[in-house]
């Protein structure tokens, strides 16, 4: 019954419905400095640099990366998403692109 009071110490409550873990195998808990990696410390946040910032730490290579942030309709978050899945960086890129010219 280890295993069963493991458990109960890593719940808390969650509201109305009950109790909710307050972490799940599998989940990996992010340090801010990692997060924060694309901003600057005490200054403006250059959007574009920004999302050529996560571009790069995803994999894209400089010149895609820099073409890709610049053009704000490029969904960022669905390029993250499929390269995170397994897609290629310039693979994801085109998919994208193909999508916005409709075919």
């Amino acid at each position: 019954m280890v295993g069963v009071a493991a458990t109960r110490s890593l719940t808390r409550p969650a509201g109305k419905t009950g109790v909710a873990p307050l972490h799940l195998p599998g989940m990996r808990i992010h340090s801010p400095a990692r997060l924060s990696r694309c901003l600057g410390a005490d200054e403006p946040v250059d959007v574009t640099a920004w999302r050529r910032c996560r571009l790069l730490d995803a994999g894209f290579d400089a010149a895609l990366a820099e073409r890709l942030a610049a053009t704000p309709t490029v969904d960022l978050h669905a390029l993250l998403q499929l390269v995170d899945r397994g897609c290629p960086p310039h693979l994801a890129a085109r998919i994208l692109a193909d999508d916005r010219s409709g075919g």
